[in-house]
């Protein structure tokens, strides 16, 4: 008998969470510093009373409004399940809400008591050890763009245009149209990758694929079988970024258009990079930690 896997089983119970009158700046180092999507919010007896994610700081930045603090920007009284909730309700919920990234785990209904939380690539099954994914990783440090470090493992780059703040070419992992979708969920799930490019061979953009492409939702309805491979899953209309774009004008658009990661191109349309929601709050972020 196949055992039925629930929140209990993949959640990761130490969360970091925040108050709602803690200040914005502590919140976006908090996110920055760990590359977290979003933060739990609780009250002094920890229970759960909200959410703050990248995209609410975004909002917050291109507001005319002066707010300060958690509770002024925060999504109130968030979606929730209990920690027996099996793992493809948490997925259906994650695929039907999708700019939920992070499902909060709560006892006691809902506004109970924070007790974990389940975010997509939790939901990703990685692959054994030595298997595709590490074949893969030998491959890209035996090819062309050899020593490169894994994505996020450089320092903060900042400045006024995306090309200063983007992760270039040579540090991003990009796939092949043909990979299993189990390798490439790997991936993402090895390098906490949100998403990654399907490039053609003189780099321009095919696709991108997302933990959102690839978390199953066996409670859809859909009747065809998933895609097997990264081509089928793939995203194919892809939003790119101009790398002589200015930063101020990306983070408007970013949390305008709700857009989370995105191909950086330049004048030719060959990507040059990628840069997501974190590379901004991380560029524009202050000296210090907020506190």
């Amino acid at each position: 008998m196949t055992m039925v896997l629930r929140a209990r089983d993949v959640m990761t119970s130490r969360v970091v969470s925040v108050r709602p009158d803690t200040t914005l700046e502590r919140a976006r180092y908090l996110l920055t510093e760990n590359r977290f999507s979003a933060l739990p919010v609780v009250d002094d007896r920890h229970r759960l009373i909200g959410i703050i994610s990248t995209f609410d700081l975004l909002r917050a930045e291109a507001s005319p409004r002066d707010a300060s603090t958690v509770g002024e920007v925060m999504t109130p009284d968030p979606l929730s399940l209990a920690p027996d909730a099996t793992v493809p309700v948490i997925s259906h919920r994650l695929r039907e809400y999708g700019e939920m990234r992070v499902m909060p785990i709560v006892e006691g209904g809902r506004g109970g008591m924070l007790v974990g939380v389940v975010s997509r690539g939790d939901l990703l099954t990685p692959e054994p050890s030595g298997g595709p994914v590490g074949r893969f990783v030998q491959r890209r440090r035996r090819g062309g763009r050899a020593g490169a470090p894994l994505p996020g493992a450089s320092d903060v780059r900042t400045g006024p245009t995306v090309a200063d703040i983007m992760t270039p070419y040579e540090q991003v992992y990009d796939l092949t149209e043909d990979m299993p979708v189990t390798t490439a969920a790997a991936l993402l799930r090895e390098y906490r990758i949100t998403a990654m490019p399907i490039l053609t061979e003189d780099r321009h953009v095919l696709g991108i694929l997302s933990e959102a492409d690839l978390v199953p939702d066996t409670l859809s309805g859909r009747r065809t079988a998933p895609p097997s491979t990264v081509g089928g899953a793939m995203t194919q209309e892809v939003t790119c970024v101009r790398d002589t774009c200015s930063v101020s004008d990306l983070a408007h658009s970013m949390a305008s258009n709700r857009l989370r990661t995105l191909p950086v191109v330049d004048h030719a349309g060959r990507m040059v990079g990628i840069v997501s929601r974190g590379d901004v709050l991380r560029a524009t972020a202050p000296v210090g930690d907020g506190s």
